[in-house]
């Protein structure tokens, strides 16, 4: 006796494909309406470029004047918000899984979060200082979306050619650190303690200052960052005050 196979395909499993598609096109839909939204997003990254030459015209930079909270700080805040409040929601909805599992990856959303950061991470660290001028940004108070974005630019690293990248050969219009400001911070305390007679700070301000030398001879240190009245520019002039008055034969960076 012969048996025969039932072939008719599974409801269940048909229903299953089914959802998925649909949760594939909804995904689609939600990255195109926020690719949508980037383009007027850009515009407010525009207005911070904008802000930010404006205060290099002043000699000060845009990461020391947004500390003074002046009126031209307070829109510069406002925009930093805007921003903020768009970058949390793409990772939101990355992780309930609202978006292509290829988000993360695309060239697109990872160099638009490379350039977010880099504007505008200094002036969430300002912010953060304002505030804190006791904490430590990198270890406390760094948000969340500029620890994924680096993430998904290191993972996304991992899979690009080994070619090195070619050398600058001029300084960078943005710093390429986007934490340096905070950096930057911590030297001026470690500077002050060190004064203070904490000499175990000492070997965190070498290592500072290699690490702005490496920059500033690979030219990814922005121009603002040397600005007169900058707080590198503060804290580079009582380094080098501290190290004629302890040492012999120390360069500055």
């Amino acid at each position: 006796m012969r048996i025969l196979l039932d072939s008719s395909p599974d409801p269940e499993s048909s229903e299953m494909e089914v959802a998925q598609n649909d949760d594939a096109q909804l995904a689609l839909r939600r990255a195109g309406e926020l690719s949508i939204e980037l383009g007027r997003k850009q515009c407010t990254m525009a207005e911070l470029e904008w802000y930010k030459e404006c205060c290099e015209n002043e000699v000060i930079g845009y990461y020391d004047s947004f500390k003074s909270q002046n009126e031209k700080d307070i829109d510069a805040n406002l925009r930093r918000i805007n921003l903020a409040r768009y970058w949390d929601d793409i990772i939101e909805m990355y992780e309930r899984h609202e978006l292509p599992s290829d988000f993360k990856s695309q060239n697109k959303w990872l160099n638009a979060a490379a350039a977010y950061r880099k504007l505008v991470e200094p002036l969430d660290i300002a912010n953060y200082y304002l505030t804190h001028k006791d904490g430590n940004y990198l270890t406390e108070g760094r948000p969340e979306r500029h620890k994924v974005f680096e993430r998904w630019m290191e993972e996304k690293d991992k899979t690009r050619s080994s070619t090195a990248p070619r050398p600058r050969t001029k300084p960078a219009s943005l710093t390429q650190d986007p934490c340096f400001w905070a950096r930057v911070e911590e030297a001026l305390k470690d500077l002050e303690n060190l004064k203070q007679g904490q000499h175990q700070r000492l070997q965190s301000l070498q290592k500072f200052e290699e690490h702005v030398t490496m920059m500033k001879n690979s030219f990814r240190l922005s121009s603002d960052v040397f600005l007169k009245g900058s707080s590198f520019t503060r804290w580079w002039e009582e380094w080098e005050d501290y190290k004629r008055n302890h040492s012999h034969g120390w360069s500055s960076p």
